[in-house]
C-alpha cells in the first residue's frame, strides 16, 4: 500500500511540474504587447499567474532588448514586494531603462513610483523632493492628467504631515480638474481627491463644508463600476463617521463606522481600520458605555501587538485605557497599559523619524532646493526634539519614582517623630504636676531702664506692635512689664540657675549680672515677649541693661542655641502648647498661624518648626485632625 501511495505522489508532482513548464512555454509564445496586456488584467491575488507571466514578459523583453517594454515589465516588478529596500532596487533597473529611452513621460513615470516608495516608507523628504521633479518635467497642458495627479500626491504629503491649510489647495485643484471629463480614470481621480478634501476639512473642524463634499462625493459614485463604488463609498462613510463624532451624533457615528468597516477590512487597510477603532471607542466613552469603549480601544491595542501597527492619532487609546482602569484600582492592568504606550511611544519615534512640520509652498523651480534644504534642517530639528521629549519623559519618570520612595520615608519618620513629640510632652506635663513649689521670680519696670546704655545701637519703641486677628497673644515686648508672681524654686530650677553661674564664670560675667539676664529672660519667656515679630538682639539687650555682644554669648552659652534659634523654640513651644488647650488653632491656615507667632512669612515658619520638631507643620497638624476625627 504504501508503494502505492508513493507511485501516486511522484506521479502527482511529475505531473504538476510538466503542466507548469507546458504553461511556461505556452506564455512564452505570446507576443510582448500580449503580455503587457494580460499583465495589466491580472492581480497579484492570482499570485502564481501573475508572477508566470511577469517573469517570462522580462525575460523576452531582455532577450529582444526592448526597452519600451523592459520599462514596463520594472513598473510591475516594483510593487511585487512590500520590501521598500527591493522596491528602490527595482526602481533602479526602472530608471535606467527611463534614461535609454530619453522621454519625459518615462522619467516623469520613474520619478513618481520612487516618490512612492518613499512615502511607503515614511520618508516624506524624499517623496517630495522626487514628486517635485516630476512636476519640474511635466507640461500641465500637454499632461494636464499626470500634472494634477501629481498636485494629489503633494496634497497626500501635506496631510499626512498635519499641514491641513497648506494641503487643501492642492486637493481643489486637483478635484476640479478631474470632475471636468467623463474619462473613467479622470472620476476615480475625482473621488479620491474630493475624500481627502472632505477629510482635510474635516479636521479643520469645517464639518459643513465637509459633509457637503460628502454629498457631492456621493452623487458622483454612480459614474464608476459597482466594485469601486463599494470601495469609495466606505471610505466617503468613513470621513461621514469622523464629522458625526466632532458633531456629538455619537450613536450615529458609531453606526456609520460599522457600515463602512467591512470594505475597509476587505482592503486590508489597518490605518483606518486602527482609527475607527478609536474613534467608535471614544464615542461610547461619551455616551458613559465604558465597558463596549474599553472593547475597541482594546482592538487598537491588538493592533499593535499583531500588526505591528499603530499612529499619533490612535495613541490615545492608552490614555482611555490606564484612566478606566485607574477607576477601577486595577494596577496590574494599569501597568500593563503603561509598558504599552511606552512600547507604542518608542514604535512612533522611530516609525516617524522623517517626519517634517512643513512642504513645499510653491512649485517654482527656482525655490526648490532652498525649500529642500530648509526642510532637512525641520527633519533634523524635529528628531533632536523628539529624541529629547523622550529622554526627558523617562527622566520624570524615574524622578516621579524615587520622589514617591522618598516621600513614604519622609511619611514614616514623620509619624515616629510624632509619637515620640507626643510622649516627651505627656512625660514633660507629668513631671510639672509632681512640683509642689514656685520660683521666686523679680519684678522688672520698664521706667528703671536706664537711657543711655553702653554698646547699644539703637532705641526700641516698646509700645509698637500688630494687632492680630482671629487670636488674643501677646505681640510685644511690654509685656516685660508685668509684675510676675513670687514662688518658690524647685530643686530642678536651682540645678539649673547654679549651671548657669558655673557657665557666666566661663564668659568672665559676674555671677550677679548673669543672674539679673536670667532673670529678664524667664520675665520675657513668662510674658510671651517672643511672639512680638520685631523682638530683636539690640532690642533686648537695651532692655536687660547690656550690650548685644554679652548677651548673645549668654544665650548661646545658657539655652544653647543662638538668638534666633532660642526665639524659635518659644514660638514653637507655645505654638503646641495651643494646639493641646485650643483645639481651634489646628484649623488655622500656616500663613495666620506663622502670623499670630511672630514670624515673618510662612516658608520661615515652617522652617523653624521643622528644625524644632523634626516633622513639617503640615503633617503634624494632619495628624491632629485624625486624632480628632477618630
Amino acid at each position: 500500500m504504501r508503494f502505492l501511495h508513493l507511485l501516486f505522489y511522484l506521479f502527482t508532482v511529475s505531473f504538476c511540474a510538466t503542466a507548469q513548464s507546458d504553461t511556461k512555454k505556452n506564455i512564452a509564445h505570446h507576443s510582448l504587447n500580449e503580455m503587457r496586456e494580460k499583465l495589466n488584467v491580472l492581480t497579484k491575488k492570482d499570485s502564481v499567474t501573475y508572477y508566470n507571466w511577469l517573469h517570462a514578459y522580462i525575460k523576452k523583453g531582455k532577450a529582444s532588448q526592448n526597452t519600451e517594454h523592459l520599462f514596463n515589465a520594472y513598473k510591475h516588478f516594483v510593487f511585487t514586494t512590500d520590501d521598500p529596500k527591493v522596491m528602490h532596487l527595482f526602481t533602479d533597473s526602472l530608471t535606467q531603462q527611463a534614461l535609454k529611452i530619453n522621454e519625459p513621460l518615462h522619467l516623469i513615470d520613474t520619478y513618481q513610483i520612487r516618490s512612492t516608495v518613499f512615502y511607503i516608507e515614511k520618508n516624506y523628504q524624499q517623496s517630495l523632493a522626487y514628486e517635485l521633479k516630476a512636476l519640474q518635467l511635466i507640461d500641465q497642458k500637454k499632461h494636464a492628467y499626470e500634472y494634477h495627479r501629481s498636485l494629489y500626491a503633494v496634497g497626500q504629503t501635506y496631510f499626512y504631515l498635519q499641514q491641513y491649510e497648506d494641503a487643501l489647495g492642492y486637493f481643489e485643484k486637483a478635484r476640479m480638474f478631474f470632475d471636468g471629463s467623463s474619462s473613467y480614470k479622470y472620476q476615480l481621480g475625482f473621488m479620491n481627491s474630493i475624500r481627502y478634501e472632505a477629510l482635510t476639512h474635516t479636521y479643520l473642524k469645517n464639518y459643513s463644508y465637509s459633509n457637503e463634499l460628502i454629498d457631492k462625493g456621493f452623487s458622483q459614485l454612480p459614474k464608476i463600476t459597482p466594485d469601486e463604488q463599494n470601495f469609495e463609498k466606505a471610505y466617503i462613510n468613513y470621513v461621514y463617521a469622523l464629522n458625526l463624532h466632532f458633531l456629538n451624533d455619537y450613536q450615529k457615528s458609531i453606526a456609520t463606522f460599522k457600515s463602512a468597516l467591512p470594505e475597509i477590512k476587505t482592503n486590508e487597510d489597518y490605518a483606518n481600520e486602527s482609527i475607527a477603532y478609536y474613534y467608535m471607542g471614544v464615542n461610547y466613552w461619551k455616551l458613559d458605555k465604558k465597558e463596549d469603549a474599553i472593547a475597541y480601544f482594546n482592538k487598537v491595542d491588538a493592533f499593535f501587538q499583531e500588526k505591528n501597527y499603530a499612529n499619533l492619532e490612535t495613541k490615545e487609546a492608552y490614555t482611555y485605557l490606564m484612566d478606566y482602569y485607574k477607576q477601577q484600582k486595577n494596577e496590574e492592568k494599569q501597568l500593563y497599559y503603561t509598558n504599552q504606550l511606552l512600547k507604542v511611544t518608542v514604535f512612533l519615534q522611530n516609525e516617524y523619524r522623517f517626519l517634517s512640520t512643513a512642504l513645499h509652498k510653491q512649485l517654482d523651480i527656482k525655490h526648490l532646493e532652498s525649500e529642500k534644504a530648509r526642510l532637512e534642517y525641520s527633519l533634523q530639528t524635529k528628531s533632536r526634539l523628539f529624541t529629547a521629549a523622550i529622554v526627558g519623559g523617562s527622566l520624570l519618570l524615574i524622578g516621579f519614582a524615587v520622589a514617591l520612595l522618598w516621600n513614604y520615608l519622609k511619611k514614616k519618620e514623620y509619624s515616629k517623630r510624632y509619637n515620640e513629640l507626643v510622649a516627651q510632652r505627656k512625660n514633660a506635663k507629668a513631671e510639672e504636676k509632681t512640683q509642689l513649689t514656685e520660683i521666686v521670680k523679680p519684678t522688672l519696670v520698664v521706667s528703671d531702664i536706664p537711657t543711655n546704655v553702653p554698646e547699644a545701637s539703637t532705641t526700641v519703641d516698646l509700645n509698637a506692635q500688630e494687632e492680630v486677628k482671629e487670636a488674643e497673644v501677646p505681640a510685644s515686648t511690654d509685656a516685660l512689664t508685668a509684675t510676675p508672681e513670687i514662688s518658690q524654686p524647685t530643686e530642678k530650677e536651682i540645678n539649673s540657675i547654679s549651671k548657669k553661674n558655673e557657665r557666666s564664670t566661663v564668659t568672665g560675667a559676674s555671677n550677679k549680672a548673669w543672674e539679673s539676664i536670667t532673670q529678664y529672660l524667664e520675665v520675657f519667656e513668662e510674658n510671651q515677649g517672643f511672639l512680638d515679630p520685631n523682638v530683636n538682639l539690640n532690642q533686648l539687650a537695651v532692655l536687660f541693661e547690656t550690650n548685644r555682644s554679652y548677651l548673645s554669648s549668654y544665650i548661646n552659652a545658657s539655652k544653647g542655641k543662638t538668638f534666633t534659634d532660642y526665639v524659635n523654640q518659644l514660638r514653637i513651644d507655645y505654638l503646641l502648647a495651643q494646639f493641646e488647650t485650643n483645639p481651634q488653632w489646628i484649623h488655622y491656615k500656616i500663613s495666620h498661624i506663622a502670623k499670630l507667632l511672630g514670624f515673618p512669612s510662612s516658608r520661615s515658619f515652617s522652617n523653624a518648626f521643622l528644625k524644632c520638631t523634626g516633622i513639617s507643620p503640615s503633617f503634624y497638624i494632619g495628624q491632629l485632625k485624625e486624632e480628632v476625627q477618630t
